[in-house]
């Protein structure tokens, strides 16, 4: 499995064909969940497909703290025993290979290189995961939604969308009614259209980014309370 090797570059040869061996596969329909919050977390690769990470806060609102994407791979601190902080969701129809990491701390032990992937992984993890926390502190609707857009533009405007309206509640951190606020907002400023009962449209990606130029240019220029 390529994927393992390039997601593990430090790791041993050795080491490699053993998480090859010992992968769990599953294969995935879009909304089924590969593990809940309060689960072990498994370490987990994305073979093919995208699917979110999603945590639902104590007071019922769900949000999208980010995606998985093919090749991606993720749950290092599952090595140390930690349960899950989210659920992970597919979105499309997906595959994903899981190992236990309880199974694999021993193969940590005895790998030097493979312990490097795993500090290099859960160190990126955590300065992607404080960004995003940052931007649903800081940020208003309008400019988070704006940034969400910008980010996943290939997955929401591709030849083959992969995320639609529906995400966007989730992604951005708000209602169904302040995230529709804003995307009619957007269409009046022509920069995006709505498709049927789910899809968008990207008119300008000029006007996109402009946008989100703006909207960044505002939060830094506004008075700190």
């Amino acid at each position: 499995m390529d994927q393992i090797a390039k997601a593990l570059p430090r790791a041993r040869g050795e080491s490699h064909r053993h998480l090859q061996a010992t992968a769990r596969l599953r294969t995935l329909v879009p909304d089924e969940i590969v593990f809940r919050q309060g689960d072990p977390i498994p370490l987990t690769l994305m073979v093919r497909g995208h699917a979110v990470f999603r945590r639902t806060t104590t007071d019922g609102r769900e949000l999208v703290l980010g995606m998985a994407a093919p090749g991606m791979l993720f749950g290092f601190s599952g090595i140390a025993g930690s349960m899950a902080t989210v659920d992970l969701v597919a979105v499309t129809p997906a595959e994903v290979a899981l190992w236990s990491g309880e199974d694999l701390r021993p193969l940590v032990h005895d790998d030097g290189g493979l312990a490097l992937d795993v500090v290099d992984g859960m160190a990126g993890y955590i300065v992607d995961i404080s960004d995003r926390l940052d931007r649903f502190i800081h940020q208003d609707a309008r400019q988070r939604l704006l940034r969400v857009l910008a980010e996943y533009e290939e997955l929401f405007f591709g030849d083959t969308p992969v995320l639609s309206r529906a995400h966007l509640p989730g992604l951005v951190g708000t209602s169904r009614e302040m995230t529709g606020r804003v995307i009619r907002e957007l269409e009046r400023e022509d920069v995006i259209a709505r498709v049927g009962k789910r899809g968008l449209r990207l008119l300008s990606p000029g006007r996109l980014q402009q946008a989100v130029c703006l909207a960044s240019t505002r939060n830094r220029e506004a008075p700190i309370p």
